[in-house]
Formats: C-alpha cells, sequence, structure tokens
C-alpha cells in the first residue's frame, strides 16, 4: 500500500526522550499548512503530520467530504465520501508510523470542523491505534462511527467549541458530548467565547493538555 494524501512533517531538531506523533486534520475549503502553522506551539517531544485533504475544491483549498450546508445536522455530511477519507486516513496514519519505526505506537490525532468529527469516529474506532484525540469546532456523528467497547477504555479526548460558532452550532458539539458521556470516555470539553476558530485561550489549554497526556 501507498500513502494516498500530501502531507507535511515537522520533526524535533534535538530528540529529546522517547518521541510523540501527532496528526492534523483541517477543516472545509483550508488546506495542511492551515493546522501545521501550530507546529511552534505543539510540544517539542512531537512529530507533527498534518494531512491535506483528498477533494480538491480549487485555489488551494479540499475537504473530506462534500458539504449540504443548508441542511440539517442529519443530512449535513455526505457520509460515504466521509466514511472513504476515514479509511484513507487510517492507511495513510498506519504507513507514517511504520516508516518511523513506530509499528506499534499510539498517536494524536488533532482535527478542526470537518477534521474533528472525523477525529472523533476515527479514535472511538481505533483505542489500539488512537490514544489522544483532539476534536476542535466539530461534533460527534454517531453515523460515521461503529463504537469499540474498549475505547471507552483508552480514549482521552479534548474538545472545544466556540459558543459564537455560526459554522457548526454549539448545541451540535453538546449533544454529542452528552451522548459519549454515558460511555465514560475520558473527555474535557471546554466552550470559549468566540466563534469557529481558535483563540488563543483555547490554543493554550490545548497545549497544557497535551503535555499533560
Amino acid at each position: 500500500m501507498n500513502k494516498k494524501l500530501s502531507y507535511q512533517i515537522s520533526k524535533p531538531s534535538k530528540k529529546k526522550g522517547e518521541l510523540e506523533v501527532i496528526f492534523l486534520l483541517h477543516g472545509y475549503g483550508s488546506n495542511d499548512d492551515d493546522l501545521f502553522s501550530l507546529k511552534e506551539f505543539i510540544p517539542s517531544n512531537y512529530i507533527i503530520i498534518s494531512f491535506r485533504a483528498p477533494i480538491s475544491l480549487g485555489f488551494g483549498s479540499y475537504a473530506w467530504y462534500s458539504i449540504n450546508f443548508e441542511n440539517t445536522v442529519d443530512n449535513w455530511i455526505d457520509n460515504n465520501e466521509a466514511i472513504k477519507s476515514k479509511k484513507i486516513i487510517l492507511n495513510d496514519i498506519l504507513l507514517h508510523m511504520e516508516d518511523l519505526g513506530y509499528k506499534d505506537k499510539r498517536v494524536s490525532l488533532l482535527g478542526f470542523s470537518q477534521g474533528a468529527i472525523l477525529s472523533w469516529s476515527l479514535g472511538i474506532e481505533n483505542p489500539d491505534l488512537i490514544k489522544n484525540i483532539i476534536p476542535l469546532s466539530g461534533f460527534y456523528n454517531t453515523e460515521l462511527t461503529e463504537p469499540d467497547k474498549s475505547s471507552k477504555f483508552n480514549l482521552n479526548c479534548f474538545s472545544s467549541h466556540g459558543i459564537n460558532d455560526l459554522v457548526i452550532p454549539i448545541h451540535w458539539a453538546r449533544r454529542g458530548i452528552q451522548s459519549l458521556e454515558k460511555n465514560n470516555i475520558n473527555i474535557i470539553f471546554k466552550e470559549y467565547d468566540s466563534g469557529h476558530e481558535i483563540n488563543n485561550e483555547n490554543l493554550k489549554d490545548i497545549i497544557e493538555w497535551l503535555n499533560k497526556n
């Protein structure tokens, strides 16, 4: 198998102990440059790999799946495209980990918006591979996910949302969190006085959480 996604990678200049690996999944209409700009803030013991989504929207914009913004949350996502992207992401994570010599190591996954929705699903379905997920400004979609009972014991999650988000309403995120909390997944969920973005306070909390997990 070959890697299917374009990507950017940043490795620590000096190895300090055992390294961790974090994969970044950008949002709709963005690209791999977006979240890769956070590399200066992510703890120095991380190898950072930022994926570019496979669907080109033109002018440097990409998507993991098509969206119909006029529909309700239940019909918002092209589920078939989303599931296909999940499989591609999983394939590429495994190949990157093999190349790095970390075949048996678990990884972290940070996603924004579309990438956050996929992060929820990938983390819950693959607890043996993914130990931390950081879904930002997204929501948990049950239609994309086949839960693994063991995930409730293995998966750590830091999720956040802006209370003024006009793209993905915060009640979508709250509803997903409430449905997952009954499964005892280790979730920290924070809300910020912001829109569809990662503000400075949110970024600070993300980095603090990564340092502890």
